[in-house]
């Protein structure tokens, strides 16, 4: 006797599906502009797996929402918020970085959609999912390489022995003789000015093609934030001889006609922004030098309040859709009584 359980999809596994529909929706309008404009066969093939990434993705998650009921989300389309008639906006050399990037990113939250579900169907998905975007990171870092376009980090001496911390100087940092960053610190600088040197270039492009003043200003604000995040993280490690500053500037080109609607760059940077508070975070709780914590939280800070000023823009424009959300009972039982 096989006996069926109709296991409901639980709030974790809502968040994912949600989450990844609405990403690779807005995902597979920029990279079918980004394809479209692409003169390099090898960073033009990279972008096919990655659009051929965000199609199966949006396929998949449909698939389980109307097994289920779930409405299906508005998400972004390419009728309504991508014109592939615009000039190209970025250099191929951007396109590639910007791949790779999220490709980093995308492993990151498909891992950690993986780890908080546990229905087959969503498991699957999101296993799918973490298989697919590995095969891009390897793809688009292989590119990168050939091409000479892969920024490695600062390289460091390979310890020879084992060695214990001894004394509580080891976290101070604000006064006095400061020791040299660890190999911890070192990853989240180095990985952080990286990201904020691509979303630079990413924010000046949108400023450049907003159609409204006030993302236009809250494009430039966010490129602004993002070179000051640059360039003190660039200090730092050039204090320990480690780095340069990196930058992409040169990679945004003079176009102003929009390839995108302002929604969609609105929302790119609403994920951009809160996948750095998730970096920043980690750094927060990672890092063991106090003056470098406290950068980290000076950054953090300003980051927060750049999301909520975002977050404010769109909701103002009805740009925001709101994802699933447990019940009200005592305002439905208010609601009954009148």
């Amino acid at each position: 006797m096989v006996i069926n359980h109709n296991i409901r999809l639980t709030s974790s596994e809502l968040a994912s599906l949600w989450t990844a529909y609405m990403n690779n929706s807005m995902s597979k309008c920029v990279l079918k502009y980004f394809k479209a404009k692409t003169q390099d066969t090898e960073i033009s093939s990279v972008l096919d797996l990655a659009i051929e990434i965000s199609e199966t993705m949006i396929k998949d998650i449909t698939e389980i929402y109307e097994k289920e009921n779930h409405a299906i989300p508005v998400g972004f389309n390419e009728k309504e918020d991508l014109n592939l008639n615009a000039p190209a906006l970025y250099s191929d050399t951007f396109h590639l970085k910007f791949v790779h990037n999220m490709a980093r990113h995308g492993m990151t939250s498909y891992g950690a959609s993986f780890a908080g579900c546990a229905r087959s169907d969503v498991k699957e998905l999101n296993s799918k999912a973490i298989d697919m975007t590995r095969d891009l990171y390897n793809k688009s870092l292989s590119v990168l390489l050939e091409k000479g376009l892969y920024s490695r980090a600062a390289s460091i001496p390979i310890p020879d022995k084992v060695e214990f911390i001894e004394k509580q100087g080891y976290l101070t940092g604000w006064f006095g003789e400061r020791r040299p960053m660890n190999a911890i610190e070192i990853m989240h600088f180095y990985n952080n000015m990286e990201r904020n040197a691509l979303g630079k270039a990413l924010l000046l492009g949108f400023a450049q093609t907003a159609s409204l003043e006030e993302v236009r200003n809250f494009m430039v604000r966010g490129a602004h934030i993002a070179s000051k995040v640059v360039e003190f993280m660039a200090h730092i490690l050039s204090e320990e001889n480690l780095s340069e500053t990196p930058t992409m500037d040169s990679d945004v080109l003079k176009s102003t006609t929009p390839p995108f609607s302002d929604k969609l760059m609105m929302f790119q940077v609403s994920l951009l922004s809160g996948m750095s508070l998730g970096y920043y975070g980690v750094a927060l709780g990672t890092v063991s030098r106090r003056d470098l914590g406290s950068k980290f939280m000076r950054i953090t800070m300003e980051a927060v309040q750049y999301a909520e000023d975002g977050a404010n823009i769109m909701i103002e424009h009805k740009w925001i859709e709101k994802p699933p959300s447990s019940i009200d009972n005592i305002e439905i039982a208010k609601t009954k009584k009148k």
